[in-house]
């Protein structure tokens, strides 16, 4: 069976509706390899769990600083009106096993980008999927995730050789406890992601099995998770103790959905299971947002088997029709769980980022483009009438008083001694966890005088305003005409007080014609700015007039630009940061301090390496709408610097230092910087020293 799959295919466990019935045996590496392998991967940032004993003896002593995941959720303001008529998307990215080198804590050098996602303002929900028994988000992606508002979650996974699952619901000494329990929600708050999903793939053993008993610890386990935190059940295991998928909610698996208060389905749904699970729900008291149907993204591919894998709609679901799945669940009130959206990186070497447009935005296939299918612009044709986009709800950027956006994309270029030094001479390298709030994708914005696009520096990413056409209007309309345009680039949600300051960083190219708005409550704001090609900071606030409306929100921010006599492609401007937040009248008064920058050695054998430390100290307090860090505090991040070369950013008061750089640095002393920069991109404190390698 696996010669006819393919190892790709055996990588994915919730694919393949008979997988329990033959569990395979375990030819992986030995106990000892995957031990060593962990204590690789540590050091990546990366933490998970192989087996019962690992989890129940973990502490957080145990834990790295590099594996805890420094930013806070940022809480979506949610609007009952967006949401009508559109789909509550989670997606579970099961990439090939997971936890690559390009998902770790340091930077990785890279000849082309890998998946990371940019529709992170489509979705609410993420769940990291890996071959583990308990598989904890990678920081970097929790950080991204978070930064845009996107629940991160892990996974709990029992598969048919997983040895000792009946360890998982033994009562403590207490007898009316679940140690477990405790221990995951623990490790969910430890590492800063956001829960569980819970996906058992065999039955227990008949001795210790009680559906009572698995309700119970998945109750306790949402308790001890909190309110904040989610917990979804997957449709594998039934009340009967055998993994049946229902395709739907159905009373087998109710009682564990109720505990657990969502689930994922199976996907090899068909519409009228969609339309009985919206009458189980309704009848059962559990909300149809908390319903998510799955829909296999890699269902369109070809397979083998005379059994294919299918998801709704029958036989072309999946790939670039996923969405026509999600707009059927819309319809219905439910929500989509997409599986394996990496299908369009993973499928498509090369082509990842224009299939990933195709997706979600119904854009056409690149016209050089194949795949393994045999038959790619046949099968994998582009939907534009039924994008992901286009039927998934849309939430606002940033929360109720607060949003700042770099532009930073997860992957930069890099000047010509850090690719040489740091990242094997590779024109790329990877910074996922840094990845920005980014602007409207082409599904969203109505204008076709105006474009926006993201540049790529050295260390840095820009967003570049242009047009290819005059923005002048044609003659025969020059009446009715108001001569300007408009783009729209970020959808908000704030409330509109005295104390909203925006604050904008970039370069006007158009000699005075380009400003900015805000649209609040339907009402349209200007801010005019300086005639300047050099970097201008707009810095005002933003008022609304005593006769407006009595709660106005702040609903929009783009640019608006007089129309002019344009040929060809033009730019107008280089956008390098947006912040909204509310201004308080101590933060002048805060302190910050950045101190103590050392070198240390750690480790042995495989894991033998260098660090650069730093201790840092803060007197600022939690502001109003101002993210805090329970790991960092105020500080988003810090920048390193040693010897002139830009080492990325760190998430955590210590960075790993490459053996190149090291080489490097043999028998030297050189010059190292730590700058550690607020949630708002303001410099908060900054320190040099010299260190001797």
């Amino acid at each position: 069976m696996a010669i006819l799959l393919g190892w790709k295919d055996v990588l994915r466990p919730i694919r393949d509706g008979y997988r329990h019935l033959f569990p395979a045996p375990d030819t992986g590496p030995t106990p000892e390899e995957r031990q060593r392998q962990r204590a690789v991967d540590q050091l990546k940032g990366f933490a998970y769990f192989d087996t019962f004993e690992q989890l129940e003896v973990w502490t957080e002593a145990d834990s790295d600083p590099l594996q805890r995941a420094n930013t806070p959720l940022l809480v979506r303001s949610v609007s009952r009106r967006d949401g009508l008529g559109k789909a509550n998307v989670l997606l579970c990215h099961d990439h090939a096993g997971n936890y690559h080198d390009y998902e770790g804590v340091s930077s990785t050098g890279l000849e082309d980008e890998e998946y990371a996602c940019e529709y992170m303002q489509f979705f609410e929900t993420f769940i990291y999927f890996s071959h583990k028994l308990v598989c904890v988000p990678p920081p970097t992606w929790t950080n991204a995730l978070h930064r845009n508002g996107a629940k991160a979650l892990g996974t709990i996974l029992m598969e048919p050789q997983t040895p000792d699952s009946e360890k998982l619901l033994q009562y403590g000494d207490d007898g009316l406890s679940f140690p477990l329990a405790r221990k995951l929600a623990d490790i969910a708050k430890h590492y800063g992601f956001d829960g569980w999903l819970v996906n058992i793939e065999k039955p227990f053993p008949t001795t210790s099995w009680n559906a009572d008993i698995l309700r119970a610890f998945l109750r306790q386990l949402k308790s001890d998770l909190g309110t904040e935190k989610e917990l979804i059940w997957y449709d594998a295991l039934t009340t009967s103790n055998k993994v049946s998928y229902q395709n739907a909610l159905s009373a087998p698996n109710l009682p564990f959905a109720q505990a657990c208060g969502s689930i994922l389905t199976n996907y090899c749904w068909k519409e009228s299971d969609a339309v009985n699970s919206v009458h189980k729900a309704l009848q059962d008291n559990l909300s149809l947002r908390k319903v998510y149907f799955g829909v296999d993204v890699w269902a369109q591919n070809t397979t083998k088997l005379s059994h294919p894998r299918i998801t709704y709609p029958e036989y072309t679901g999946g790939g670039t029709n996923t969405g026509v799945a999600v707009a059927k669940l819309a319809e219905l009130g439910l929500s989509a769980g997409v599986f394996a959206p990496a299908w369009t990186f993973e499928h498509f070497p090369g082509h990842g980022k224009n299939v990933e447009r195709t997706m979600w935005e119904g854009k056409e296939l690149p016209e050089d483009i194949g795949c393994s299918c045999g038959d790619c612009k046949k099968r994998h044709r582009a939907n534009s009438a039924t994008p992901i986009a286009r039927f998934a709800r849309q939430y606002s950027a940033g929360s109720e008083a607060f949003f700042f956006t770099d532009f930073s994309r997860a992957f930069h270029t890099h000047e010509e001694r850090e690719g040489r030094v740091l990242f094997d001479g590779l024109k790329m390298h990877a910074q996922l966890g840094s990845q920005s709030v980014l602007p409207l994708d082409g599904t969203s914005v109505s204008s076709t005088a105006l474009r926006h696009r993201l540049e790529d520096l050295p260390g840095r990413t820009q967003l570049l305003i242009e047009t290819h056409s005059s923005l002048l209007p044609s003659t025969r309309c020059m009446a009715c005409f108001d001569h300007h345009r408009v783009l729209p680039l970020f959808k908000l949600d704030m409330s509109v007080d005295s104390s909203l300051q925006l604050r904008v960083s970039f370069r006007d190219l158009t000699d005075g014609k380009l400003s900015f708005y805000v649209r609040t409550s339907g009402t349209q704001h200007r801010f005019p700015v300086h005639t300047t090609r050099n970097t201008y900071v707009l810095d005002t606030m933003i008022e609304v007039a005593p006769s407006s409306m009595p709660c106005p929100r702040l609903e929009e921010l783009g640019v608006y630009v007089d129309a002019f006599e344009a040929t060809g492609a033009t730019r107008l401007a280089e956008v390098d940061s947006i912040c909204i937040k509310r201004v308080t009248s101590n933060a002048s008064l805060q302190t910050h301090n950045i101190y103590n920058i050392r070198i240390s050695a750690l480790g042995e054998g495989d894991t033998l390496h260098s660090r650069i430390n730093w201790s840092h100290t803060s007197s600022s307090r939690l502001m109003d709408g101002m993210p805090f860090s329970d790991v960092t505090g105020p500080f988003s991040y810090f920048a390193v610097h040693i010897d002139g070369l830009d080492l990325g950013r760190s998430y955590a008061a210590e960075h790993i230092l490459s053996a190149s750089l090291l080489d490097q640095m043999a028998e030297r002393k050189v010059s190292a910087k730590i700058t550690g920069i607020g949630f708002d991109w303001q410099v908060l404190a900054s320190a040099s020293t010299t260190l001797q390698f």
